[in-house]
């Protein structure tokens, strides 16, 4: 358990194609659109990287997603992309419905995601980038024990505007040590 949260109330569910609509309609929220280009979102789209996640035990999968359930409704979801077996990292991504922004929800589910993805024994580095100005997704990084390893100035165009990104980085042993000291 992550966050010293009772993570019963959330869970994650593999990636299927009747989760299309509530992806589809979160994307289009305002919450949303402060942070993330949805710009070209279509249903047809969201469908297809629904189907090309993989699972865990795939020995070709590249991604993976999950939809977070919380009390029965989905809320939100988590994916991972680009795995690299041979470097042993991934890129993480997650994203919770509006309504459900600020209750630790996230926290708990890449938490959750975390666990999963660190049963592959050649995963050594976890990643995630960051809008400078998205504090609470900055938030949920460091809840979980990431690093700030720096800020790409004016990296991403974003609304018309450059932008600040910031990459943030979660190693094997730094996410065991600190499992260990919360269980």
């Amino acid at each position: 358990m992550v966050s010293g949260a009772p993570a019963s109330d959330v869970r994650l569910v593999p990636a299927r194609p009747e989760h299309v609509d509530f992806w589809l309609a979160m994307r289009a929220a305002p919450g949303a659109r402060r942070f993330v280009d949805t710009e070209g979102d279509t249903r047809e789209l969201l469908l297809r990287r629904i189907l090309e996640a993989g699972t865990l035990g795939e020995p070709r999968a590249r991604s993976f997603r999950w939809f977070v359930a919380s009390d029965g409704e989905l809320v939100g979801t988590v994916s991972a992309r680009e795995l690299s077996r041979a470097h042993g990292r991934i890129e993480l991504g997650y994203m919770m419905a509006d309504a459900y922004h600020g209750r630790g929800l996230g926290t708990r589910a890449v938490g959750l995601m975390l666990e999963q993805l660190f049963t592959l024994p050649y995963l050594q580095r976890v990643w995630l980038t960051t809008l400078a100005e998205n504090v609470g997704s900055q938030g949920v990084a460091r809840k979980l024990g990431f690093t700030l390893e720096g800020t790409l100035r004016g990296h991403s165009l974003f609304q018309g505007q450059r932008r600040d990104q910031q990459i943030w980085g979660l190693l094997r042993p730094e996410w065991e040590a600190r499992r260990a000291s919360l269980g």
